[in-house]
């Protein structure tokens, strides 16, 4: 009777009714469909409620991470606003859900089962709780970098891959996405598969220094480098690296530099491998190839670590771009979050990186500046001088690690 009223009511032409023609149209679409049983019993049958029977290393195998800390961060940005929910879902709750996506890969779906919540409710409590996360913890676990942070970061690639003025290794992976719709090619790789590029540089601990994850999959590799933050920094000398500076038995001042492979161009500040035809017989070249790329490794492992830590990266990303990107640095920032942790909390879980999930670059080809070249060619001399020499390096070389 009451619809049948209503709808009586929006067929009056008279102008007078205009206002009780919008209350009549909020009371039709904004009335709620009454809750499933299902759903009814979140609060008594939930997994959050169940999964507080766990042991506690099964409660860190389950979630990844011990979230009473994160919890802290960014309880104030994801408390429920005032509604007329009698039980509004918990910020504790919230962030078990998200930390679960990420931890297991699982869909909303799936999710929204196991939490007796709706899949669209999975989907926004994600998008919020990524959003807190890089907006609270990164000033944290990835502060800007200063003039004392290059060098300690230096300091440390020195220290433990004997690479001297190295101050990151930088490389970028495809992120397997779903193909959003009507995106037509633009997210198409080289690889025949939809994706974004996270463009990462990563210290000699493995925790990334900066990310960048906002290039479509279709751009070539060396639109992606030189569109990102990090190149357009480096081309205007506001990244606040350390002034050039002496190393041992090289007259010429060295600058500081990032390590990378094929895909990026050489630059005074980004050194890449010498190309195959160059190092065929020359054993000066391939000790270079070989110590840059035992700096670069860092980089690799990191994301290796990321992906077996957080298997949500084992498949493609089933959700809005906008979602796609928050998570994917909300689970950058938790993965130097762990790094700050005992290492015994993230070694078991560091496996093989999936690589059907996170592909590389293509190389490519550019010219490089002739300042370049003479950079690269003074780490070569430094590392075949009885300085900078390592006693393995020549073993490793013949046995052919370059």
């Amino acid at each position: 009777m009451m619809y049948t009223y209503l709808l009586n009511l929006l067929d009056s032409e008279s102008d007078s009714d205009f206002v009780d023609e919008e209350i009549a149209y909020t009371t039709i679409f904004r009335r709620k469909l009454p809750k499933s049983d299902y759903l009814k019993k979140r609060k008594t049958h939930g997994e959050f409620v169940l999964q507080k029977e766990l042991s506690k290393e099964k409660y860190k195998n389950y979630y990844r991470v011990t979230h009473r800390v994160i919890h802290g961060f960014i309880k104030e940005d994801i408390e429920a606003e005032r509604c007329n929910a009698s039980k509004p879902i918990g910020t504790e709750e919230k962030l078990a859900v998200f930390l679960r996506y990420i931890a297991s890969g699982n869909c909303f779906k799936s999710m929204g089962y196991s939490y007796r919540m709706s899949d669209r409710t999975v989907s926004n409590i994600v998008n919020e709780v990524a959003g807190a996360i890089w907006k609270r913890m990164q000033p944290l676990c990835m502060p800007q970098g200063t003039a004392e942070h290059w060098t300690s970061i230096a300091h440390g690639f020195e220290e433990r891959w004997q690479f001297p003025h190295c101050i990151g290794a930088i490389d970028g992976k495809h992120v397997l996405i779903k193909k959003p719709g009507l995106s037509g090619s633009s997210f198409f790789n080289y690889k025949k598969t939809f994706s974004i590029v996270l463009m990462a540089i990563v210290d000699s601990n493995y925790k990334f220094i900066t990310i960048d994850v906002d290039s479509m999959g279709r751009f070539s590799d060396g639109n992606i480098f030189g569109s990102s933050v990090l190149a357009k920094k480096l081309k205007n000398n506001t990244l606040n690296i350390p002034p050039a500076s002496l190393i041992p038995i090289i007259d010429d001042p060295m600058p500081y530099v990032f390590v990378g492979d094929e895909a990026f161009p050489l630059c005074e500040n980004l050194m890449r491998p010498y190309p195959k035809r160059s190092v065929m017989d020359n054993y000066e070249n391939k000790v270079f190839n070989y110590r840059l790329s035992r700096a670069r490794q860092t980089v690799e492992c990191s994301f290796g670590i990321l992906a077996s830590h957080f298997r949500v990266f084992r498949s493609p990303f089933d959700c809005k771009l906008d979602s796609v990107v928050k998570v994917v640095k909300a689970s950058c920032l938790l993965h130097n979050y762990l790094r700050n942790s005992p290492i015994s909390q993230i070694e078991e879980f560091s496996e093989n990186m999936p690589e059907h999930q996170l592909l590389p670059l293509r190389k490519i080809n550019t010219r490089s500046p002739s300042k370049a070249f003479c950079v690269r060619q003074n780490f070569t001399e430094y590392f075949v001088s009885p300085a900078g020499s390592l006693p393995w390096q020549r073993d490793s070389v013949l046995r052919g690690k370059y």
